[in-house]
């Protein structure tokens, strides 16, 4: 992995796959997915955009599509002519691991996203200055809510979301 400055942790459904985007096509009687899953909506594709071109971040994935494997994710980037470049993609959670070390009293072991991102940015973080998380759920850990912009499903990344987002990423 390269030395990166600037880290987005993406999640996609809800994030870059939008209900309004599904909408639109179904309405439209377009085809709303490929080999790769659902399409993603084409202004959150242009925010995020947006955000990769103001701060020069690298992604992260840390949505389920993670499972599919970091090579069908670069693979599909590729071939949706996708911007900026995925890096990695955040580990999985190791649910019994989480309990062992749980805070039962704080229950912050269902905040098994922000775990993922607490882990890869423990073996990672030196190379990152500074990172955001966008994301449609609000699994985060407290030390996180800083760097955490929380997406609207319906839309997906919005322009007040980026203008969020390059304000973390350039502070």
């Amino acid at each position: 992995m390269k030395r990166m400055n600037k880290v987005i942790f993406l999640d996609i459904d809800g994030v870059l796959n939008t209900e309004r985007y599904n909408e639109y096509c179904y309405k439209n009687n377009l085809a709303n997915s490929d080999e790769y899953g659902y399409l993603f909506d084409p202004i959150a594709v242009r925010n995020l955009t947006k955000i990769l071109n103001e701060t020069g971040a690298d992604i992260v994935i840390s949505s389920s599509w993670k499972y599919s494997g970091i090579s069908s994710l670069l693979d599909m980037w590729n071939d949706r002519a996708l911007p900026g470049r995925v890096i990695d993609i955040t580990p999985d959670s190791d649910a019994d691991e989480l309990l062992l070390h749980a805070d039962l009293e704080n229950m912050e072991f269902f905040d098994y996203k922000g775990s993922e991102i607490k882990e890869w940015l423990s073996k990672h973080g030196k190379k990152v200055s500074r990172y955001v998380i966008l994301d449609d759920e609000q699994e985060m850990l407290p030390e996180q809510r800083d760097n955490f912009v929380h997406i609207n499903p319906t839309i997906g990344i919005s322009e007040e979301d980026a203008t969020k987002a390059i304000k973390i990423l350039n502070t």
